[in-house]
């Protein structure tokens, strides 16, 4: 299932540096993500759903749907990873026989960033907080 989440105008708190996740080399080992704690992973009617239960910004009175890669990245980013982390128990779980995995990860973890749905847990000059453009996939079977 193809979810798409737009920005709002005027609404951007972060530095628009999109080039520290296309710099993966940077990032991919130095710097943790885990998912917001303000976020709760639910099943509901069979599906998967991210319910805000705190501070959820745009995502006020809010469920967001996850498809079943989605679903197991948020159970992943539960406790503090790198992407390259993520990546290798991703390829345990699943078959990548196009090679298009890791990048999809990456999009996953900046998508995320960018709606507050992950959290860098170290600050490191190489990294810097992350935002998109107007529209962005936050994920796609």
């Amino acid at each position: 299932m193809l979810k798409k989440i737009y920005q709002t105008s005027g609404e951007t708190s972060k530095n628009e540096t999109e080039s520290s996740l296309n710099r993966k080399e940077n990032v991919a080992d130095s710097v943790r993500f885990m998912a917001n704690p303000d976020f709760m992973l639910r099943e509901i009617a069979g599906e998967a759903v991210l319910i805000p239960v705190g501070e959820a910004g745009v995502f006020e009175n809010s469920v967001i749907s996850l498809n079943e890669t989605c679903s197991f990245l948020w159970k992943l980013f539960q406790t503090p990873r790198t992407v390259s982390e993520a990546v290798a128990l991703a390829k345990e779980e699943y078959a990548d026989p196009d090679g298009v995995m890791e990048q999809g990860i990456y999009q996953f973890v900046k998508d995320y960033l960018k709606y507050n749905l992950l959290r860098e847990e170290e600050n490191d000059e190489k990294s810097m907080e992350l935002t998109g453009d107007n529209g962005s996939e936050i994920c796609s079977e």
